[in-house]
């Protein structure tokens, strides 16, 4: 059986993106696998521990390992998440990271977020940091510019991304909004707004998604 590990949270429900995708495709393809919960100072000694190489290369040129990790003995499934783990959506950090730290994840996780991601946004106290109205408002629209260029591509009709076959670029698509979802929650103001873009294709979507969502 495949193990997939994931970052715990206090919410207890998954929040980051690029693990979302290999949980999606998993369910979709039916494959047996189990959650492992770990937090982010983690992550090296895990990986190193099973044989894992580095995902990348810090600016200092040290190794970088990140999730999600499927242990070896699933090799072309590794090289086909490595290839597919795009959808950067680096508009969405100043959003949610400062708000997963606060909200979202445990102490340990929270503590190497704030010393590794916050200076990435040039924040250095996030107990005095606010992001502005105009801000957020700027922050948002450049999340929906992103999601308007899949919007694009499709036609009104379309259910899925590449027509009417389910792909991995819909597990994509939806693991931004799982991230979305976890961090400000499905009654909030912001996911209620951000699935209704694009005439609500992203909301009948993530329905439709539901069923490939469990979380093992």
């Amino acid at each position: 059986m495949i193990t997939l590990y994931d970052f715990d949270s206090k919410t207890k429900h998954p929040w980051n993106m690029s693990v979302w995708k290999a949980r999606y495709s998993l369910n979709f393809k039916n494959v047996p696998y189990k959650t492992i919960w770990i937090e982010y100072p983690d992550i090296e000694p895990t990986m190193k521990k099973l044989g894992a190489q580095p995902t990348g290369l810090r600016q200092d040129g040290s190794p970088l390992y990140t999730l999600p990790l499927i242990p070896r003995g699933t090799h072309a499934l590794q090289a086909a998440f490595r290839r597919l783990i795009e959808s950067n959506m680096s508009s969405l950090g100043l959003l949610v990271v400062p708000e997963l730290i606060r909200k979202v994840v445990n102490a340990p996780s929270a503590e190497y977020m704030t010393s590794h991601y916050l200076p990435n946004f040039g924040i250095s106290d996030l107990a005095t940091w606010t992001l502005s109205e105009e801000q957020s408002i700027a922050e948002w629209d450049k999340v929906k510019e992103l999601l308007g260029s899949v919007h694009a591509m499709m036609k009104a009709e379309d259910k899925w991304i590449m027509g009417d076959q389910i792909s991995f670029a819909d597990f994509a698509v939806a693991s931004v909004f799982e991230t979305i979802k976890a961090v400000f929650g499905k009654d909030s103001e912001e996911w209620k707004r951000v699935v209704s873009w694009h005439d609500g294709r992203w909301d009948r979507m993530m329905t439709e998604l539901e069923r490939y969502s469990t979380v093992y």
